[in-house]
């Protein structure tokens, strides 16, 4: 199945799901939405679906501007904040997962690297409105130097499917909360979908311990963890050596072998990294190659963040941070899928000719927002799922340059404060 068909086959469950009462039933408050009200949960579903940025007055406009079909209710939005805290986040996790169950089901044949499948696991602090219920939840700091300035953040983490360009599984914690245990929920949640097999999951650093590198041996996942410089595996090794992590009896583990392989970066710096691949085929350069493979999560992030501005919370409160959380990763899965798709024609079409000078991709920004645009009228029965062909359409003759060798030096910005603002919306 091509994915642009995968891709109207998760909307169409997803349209299934939020039209079936009896699907919606766990996901909302007792006592909530039973009487005929103004706004139905349906009412709510269709405003946090349509996904805009802008103020809440003028997402309102919007939907009646650009939805008049589906007769959206006059209220104020104090009513919308307040009846949107009865529906539960998971309601929008299951449309998330419903995404990546639909992928991993329906596609035919995943993209390999030297036989393996790539993952990579990395996290990331968002930037959340301020809010009692925040502050409960996620945990209050003060900012430096100025300690009467009160904010909060919380820990994104997620699991990548790096050659796919899709998201696995996801999870939203406190800011304090430990990476390595939203790791091991990461790959347990790879071992109940099925696809851990053959595969090669990727750490960044900082995620190395002795028990994390465990529990990749003891549960058959291969792994690759870029270690910390200082550590005493990194001080023994010797170009590409194996190491024995002794076991405790009393505790009941067992010796545990570790490959190290010391990696000379471009500036002539020197990486280390472990892993229990020990196939000798896959060289240190081939291993410096595989750590790379990782940026991709990065650049995920920043899709996140940027182009889907997941930090502009229209909601202050808990409850619609991870409403929003779950909502804008479906859409980077869908968008993902009509992007490949995308990129398929580009390369048999432009790519493949030897006259051109650059090779092309879709342009994933135009895709976002067209997906933003339609997907609300697709769930809602105001478009059919040709406006799905057209955009794909539309995606391979909007192409961008991809420019080779283009490398960036990090910037270490200082501390500054606040840059997401409820009070200032975009109009869009």
């Amino acid at each position: 199945m091509k994915r642009i068909d995968i891709c109207k086959n998760i909307i169409q469950s997803i349209k299934e799901y939020i039209t079936n009462p009896d699907k919606l039933e766990p996901h909302k408050a007792s006592k909530h939405f039973t009487r005929l009200r103004k706004l139905t949960i349906f009412n709510i579903i269709h405003y946090l679906l349509f996904s805009s940025k802008a103020s809440m007055f003028q997402n309102l406009a919007s939907i009646r501007d650009f939805l008049p079909e589906i007769n959206f209710p006059k209220v104020s939005k104090q009513a919308l904040s307040k009846a949107r805290q009865f529906i539960n986040p998971s309601l929008f996790k299951e449309l998330f997962y419903q995404s990546v169950d639909g992928f991993y089901h329906n596609i035919p044949t995943r993209k390999l690297w030297n036989g393996y499948h790539i993952f990579a696991v990395d996290g990331s602090k968002f930037e959340l409105p301020n809010s009692k219920s925040n502050f409960d939840f996620f945990g209050e700091m003060y900012g430096y130097p100025d300690p009467t300035r009160r904010f909060t953040m919380g820990l994104a983490s997620i699991v990548y499917d790096v050659l796919e360009d899709y998201i696995v599984h996801a999870s939203f914690h406190r800011y304090l909360a430990s990476e390595r245990a939203a790791a091991i929920e990461h790959l347990k949640q790879l071992e109940s979908l099925d696809i851990y097999k053959n595969s090669i999951v990727i750490f960044d650093r900082g995620y190395y311990s002795e028990a994390m590198f465990r529990y990749c041996v003891s549960n058959n996942h291969l792994c690759l963890m870029r270690l910390k410089d200082k550590i005493n595996l990194s001080k023994n090794c010797n170009g590409d050596s194996l190491h024995i992590l002794p076991g405790n009896p009393k505790q009941g583990t067992d010796d545990v072998t570790i490959r190290v392989i010391e990696v000379i970066l471009d500036d002539g710096s020197k990486e280390y990294l472990a892993t229990n691949l020990f196939d000798t085929s896959i060289t240190a350069d081939m291993f410096r190659e595989l750590y790379f493979l990782r940026w991709p999560v990065e650049l995920k992030y920043k899709e996140l963040k940027s182009r889907l501005q997941i930090e502009e919370f229209n909601g202050a409160t808990t409850t619609s941070v991870f409403q929003e959380f779950y909502i804008t990763l479906l859409l980077s899965n869908l968008s993902s899928l009509i992007k490949n798709q995308a990129d398929e024609s580009i390369d048999k079409e432009i790519n493949s000719k030897p006259q051109n000078k650059y090779r092309y991709q879709a342009n994933r920004t135009f895709i976002i927002g067209r997906l933003k645009k339609m997907l609300p009228s697709l769930l809602f029965n105001q478009a059919d799922f040709s406006i799905i062909d057209q955009v794909l359409t539309e995606a391979i003759c909007c192409r961008s340059q991809i420019m080779p060798g283009r490398k960036y030096k990090r910037k270490k910005n200082k501390a500054i404060g606040r840059t997401h603002f409820r009070n200032k919306k975009s109009t869009l």
